[in-house]
């Protein structure tokens, strides 16, 4: 994922999750807020970009939560 699109993604992770370390949401929702809709045929988004920078983190239910560091990211 380019860094352009890495910083669009964390920008609607923060945005759904009210800006807030740890709450959970789905890839579709995401995928929605970049406007990505329903049958796109782009590859799927791939949320491990950002876990390996340090500023996302999949949860068990299958969401996927910002970390301090994505929040501090956003504030940056």
């Amino acid at each position: 994922m380019s860094a352009r699109d890495l910083v669009h993604v964390t920008t609607a992770l923060g945005r759904l999750a009210g800006g807030r370390a740890g709450v959970g949401v789905s890839v579709a929702a995401i995928d929605e807020a970049i406007g990505r809709g329903h049958g796109d045929m782009r590859t799927p988004l791939n949320l491990a970009s950002l876990a390996e920078k340090g500023h996302a983190t999949p949860l068990d239910d299958g969401t996927w939560a910002l970390t301090d560091a994505g929040v501090g990211r956003l504030e940056a």
